[in-house]
């Protein structure tokens, strides 16, 4: 009875997933880049489809895998997103050792000379956006001069121009704008990423504090609003930028901040016992005892960062800094890490 019920599951994931690729392919032809990147997230999305599909058969037979990723592989490539379609190619390649050879290269016929050309084709442009070179190799976007930040971010729009599937380049064109500044650069790039992944836990989170900062008080209310009933039960991570994000919008209106703080406390409170790392836990503590002080009355001070073990921010701060706006703005620049 399971075995008929995983088969229905299995092709139901299927047809669903059929139906998504015609979506793209139907987009792709309008060749506009609005169309294009509507495409390219329908295309992940039938990847995502296609692996739910196989995860329904348990256990799934070699050739069905194989076939499976070599679809995935395929959808990603449609779907314009380079290193997703390579890191599927790796899983191809892993399971093709347990599928003959003859039914190995009839799957792959379909994917492997699409694979191949995209694979040389973004070599080259990696190749030709040195200053994207110089910024993975660095690091920190902020401690990176203007000048090379704004030949990244032209590199970076380029890139997307011919690969806007690519959710990690939306990201890194997220860092960029924000590190620059730009609200609405910011906003839109974080948005696409999320709309390709939108399961990725970090891209959820950071949206909720993004929010706070690029949009208006009420049209970030909204973003809050959408993930708020979920927070009880969400990711450390998620639950600390809600916070931060509560607090932040709180301290852009007029009325209204007691329910926000006691948000943001319940937010600290789930995630805490969900902190997988010591940094995690840090983070959270430093603001579950920010809250505290505001709900108690009290100026949060830079001692919090200390208590709560994140003795580098508090040694970096200046002693009248605003402890809200430093926290905030180390976890919107992602410098949530603490050495041990």
């Amino acid at each position: 009875m399971a075995a008929a019920v995983n088969q229905d599951l299995y092709q139901a994931t299927l047809a669903a997933g059929a139906t998504l690729k015609m979506r793209g392919k139907a987009l792709l032809a309008e060749g506009t880049p609005d169309a294009i990147f509507e495409a390219c997230v329908y295309f992940h999305e039938a990847a995502r489809a296609q692996r739910t599909a196989v995860d329904a058969l348990a256990p799934c037979p070699p050739v069905t895998r194989l076939a499976s990723l070599a679809e995935v592989c395929w959808c990603l490539i449609e779907g314009r997103d380079p290193p997703r379609a390579m890191q599927s190619w790796g899983e191809v390649l892993r399971a093709r050792a347990e599928v003959d050879e003859a039914t190995t290269d009839a799957i792959l016929s379909r994917v492997t000379e699409r694979f191949d050309a995209m694979k040389i084709a973004w070599a080259k442009a990696i190749a030709a956006s040195h200053a994207i070179q110089s910024i993975g190799a660095r690091g920190a976007m902020d401690a990176i001069p203007a000048s090379e930040r704004t030949k990244a971010r032209e590199e970076v729009r380029v890139l997307l121009e011919s690969y806007p599937g690519s959710a990690s380049f939306w990201w890194m064109s997220y860092r960029l704008a924000e590190a620059d500044g730009d609200k609405k650069g910011a906003w839109d790039s974080l948005r696409r990423a999320r709309r390709l992944e939108p399961h990725n836990p970090r891209f959820a989170a950071m949206s909720l504090l993004v929010a706070s900062w690029a949009l208006t008080p009420s049209a970030a209310e909204k973003e809050l609003a959408g993930v708020r009933p979920t927070i009880a039960g969400a990711e450390a991570e998620v639950c600390l930028m809600y916070a931060l994000a509560e607090l932040a919008v709180a301290r852009r209106e007029s009325s209204g901040a007691k329910i926000r703080w006691l948000r943001a406390r319940d937010a600290v409170n789930a995630g805490i016992s969900r902190a997988a790392t010591d940094s995690s836990y840090r983070n959270l503590r430093a603001v579950q005892l920010l809250v505290d002080d505001l709900l108690a009355g009290r100026e949060p001070k830079i001692d919090i960062l200390y208590v709560a073990g994140l003795t580098e921010a508090a040694v970096a701060a200046k002693p009248t800094s605003n402890v809200v706006d430093l926290l905030t703005l180390r976890a919107r620049r992602g410098e949530l890490g603490e050495a041990a």
